[in-house]
């Protein structure tokens, strides 16, 4: 794993420089990590959004089996 780590870090040191390569680098991080945080906010949300639509389909089921209970 860290053979492959510093291969990217050489690879970018390679092709543009240090002076250009380090930056790059840092900036491509965060990208990534804003990338990532962002996907996972969207999957936690739509799963709320679910849990919280099927809570309300579940209490509407279990009122009208109530209701159609107390008619029998």
């Amino acid at each position: 794993m860290y053979n492959y780590l510093f291969s990217i870090k050489d690879a970018f040191i390679k092709r543009f420089g240090p002076v250009l390569g380090y930056p790059l680098m840092v900036i491509c991080l965060f990208v990534t990590l804003t990338v990532i945080i962002y996907i996972i906010r969207l999957f936690f949300s739509a799963a709320l959004v679910f849990l919280i639509a099927f809570c309300i389909l579940f209490g509407i089921y279990r009122l009208n089996e109530v209701i159609h209970a107390k008619k029998k």
